[in-house]
């Protein structure tokens, strides 16, 4: 198999996803995009399909065929028309949705399964994900075979394609349990998707019981090279599957040299068996949907935005005013809650923290790791980041966790508060806190400038980033920033719910075309993408990556 073997994308209306998952086809070189975008279901979602659209024909770092639905599909229906319509051009091709993410060398450890398996008729497909629960113990650090095959980031051939659209899952069910392979066998949760295929328009059960009836294998990797980042409201096909997040990810493993032999491992059904399928929803769901039976959803929406959700409220002309009226970002109980979740997070014991608030799970994808690989590859594996209102080094330990950097130094500037806690309890040698700008760079100069979620949150921010702009680092990036939609700029009171913590503090929301003005004399932008953070209408938060320009 020689010819280029494209990447099928299939996106609707969450462009934060869709930017982190383009940034990984890029750090993955991916050379040929087959663009599936689903149309708007309404007013309220075409501005984010537009977008998307607009993401999509902006790539120019490989080829995009794109196309744009008239209609709103839904995933299902966009998938099994979008998939067989490139099998009529392509012999393989790798499918991925706009909320997935992988590591680098996801593509090729991909494609060179596919290019070794192409002849095999009895291997139908190929992953890039897996999950502990069902890896065999004796796998190692090799790919092996199971026949429940996968949905995300997967690969075929036109062959394994070959009547998938034509049958319903229930069909294919029927046809598996024919063959002697109970309807539950690989998992109690594949005849109840079965049955919900058509109403839910879904269609991964089909793939994978279109395995069971011919007797297929998928291979999979020994370990997870993918992650999924849409398991919110809007996910198209994340019901209960938070329960399957993975350990945090970490480089893929190496393409074989040596493959293994085209059998099933002895162990997959039992495993698939015993995880029985997609994992209930937690209590925590389970009692907010018996709420939104019972209880009116015009009472049961300004309790939660009250007691659950972040909100901004009033305008202020002065910061002096505003932040005499909220009750600031330094006390105590503040720091008290992200030191704790700090040491949580330095210790191992959790997965990753935001606001204090810490989460179990693997830390959900940053765009800004494919920017701290360049650097840290372009300065022969040596890393240093300033960190500017880094709190604790929660970003740290993050980058520590995927990026595996050979060496890093990384300088958070902070409050003095928050200083003395970080030497206290944190400085290691390689992280280290200092309460100026200019202290932190009489260190040595960084490599990379990281702004995130903290300029909305200083009383002057064009000047602090006018100072940041000066260093002249390679690289500054600039996450979750708040910015007008209109024009001008917005002084905002932020309010935190007791949830997470109590508090409210002053949040700017930048005119959006000085900002980038003011950047544009030596620094171009690489990445600019809209956070899905709920905000009043006419603000909106954004991610900006900045490259220092070249002469």
């Amino acid at each position: 198999m020689n010819e280029t073997i494209p990447v099928v994308l299939f996106a609707y209306a969450r462009p934060a996803h869709l930017a982190r998952a383009l940034a990984c086809m890029k750090e993955n070189g991916v050379p040929l995009i087959e663009a599936f975008a689903d149309g708007a279901k309404g007013a309220a979602d075409a501005d984010a399909v537009a977008e998307v659209r607009a993401m999509l024909r902006a790539v120019d770092w490989c080829e995009v065929r794109l196309t744009e639905r008239q209609e709103n599909w839904g995933l299902g229906k966009n998938v099994l028309a979008g998939v067989s319509e490139v099998a009529t051009r392509h012999g393989a091709w790798v499918g991925w949705e706009d909320d997935l993410i992988a590591v680098p060398g996801t593509y090729a450890w991909v494609c060179a399964a596919l290019r070794r398996f192409e002849n095999e008729p009895r291997v139908m497909s190929v992953t890039a994900w897996t999950h502990p629960r069902v890896t065999p113990a004796e796998v190692g650090a090799g790919p092996y075979f199971d026949a429940r095959a996968e949905c995300w980031v997967w690969g075929t051939w036109a062959r394994s394609w070959r009547g998938m659209a034509e049958e319903t899952a229930l069909e294919k069910m029927a046809a598996a349990v024919k063959r002697g392979v109970a309807a539950d066998a690989y998992g109690a949760d594949l005849p109840a998707m079965a049955r919900e295929e058509e109403r839910k328009n879904i269609w991964a059960v089909r793939w994978l019981y279109h395995h069971l009836a011919r007797g297929g294998l998928c291979v999979r990797p020994p370990w997870s090279m993918v992650e999924h980042i849409g398991f919110d409201a809007g996910a198209t096909n994340a019901g209960g599957a938070g329960a399957w997040a993975n350990p945090p990810l970490r480089g893929g493993p190496a393409v074989p040299v040596q493959w293994p032999e085209v059998r099933e491992q002895a162990e997959c059904r039992a495993l698939w068996q015993a995880a029985g399928g997609t994992a209930p929803a937690g209590v925590g769901a389970r009692l907010r949907r018996a709420l939104r039976r019972v209880i009116p959803a015009a009472v049961l929406e300004p309790v939660q935005q009250r007691f659950f959700r972040v909100r901004w409220e009033g305008d202020y002309a002065d910061w002096s005013v505003a932040q005499a009226a909220g009750a600031g970002y330094g006390a105590k109980n503040i720091l008290e809650k992200v030191t704790t979740a700090m040491r949580l997070l330095r210790d191992g014991r959790a997965g990753y923290e935001r606001d204090g608030v810490v989460f179990h799970g693997p830390p959900p994808w940053w765009p800004g790791l494919a920017v701290l690989r360049e650097a840290t590859a372009a300065r022969g594996g040596q890393l240093t980041v300033l960190d500017f209102g880094g709190s604790l080094g929660s970003g740290y330990f993050q980058a520590r966790t995927q990026l595996g950097a050979q060496v890093v130094r990384w300088r958070v500037v902070e409050q003095p508060e928050f200083v003395a806690a970080g030497r206290r309890e944190f400085q290691n040698g390689e992280l280290e806190f200092y309460t100026s700008i200019r202290e932190a760079c009489a260190a040595g100069m960084p490599d990379v400038v990281l702004l995130a979620s903290v300029l909305p949150y200083v009383p002057s921010p064009l000047e602090v980033f006018g100072e940041l702009l000066e260093i002249g680092a390679g690289w500054l990036l600039v996450e979750r920033s708040g910015f007008t939609t209109r024009g001008g700029t917005r002084l905002t009171m932020q309010h935190v719910p007791r949830s997470i913590y109590r508090a409210s503090y002053p949040c700017w929301f930048l005119d959006r075309a000085a900002f980038l003005q003011r950047a544009a004399v030596h620094y171009r932008v690489v990445a600019d993408f809209r956070e899905e953070i709920a905000v009043p209408e006419g603000l909106e938060f954004r991610s900006v990556h900045f490259a220092r320009q070249t002469r």
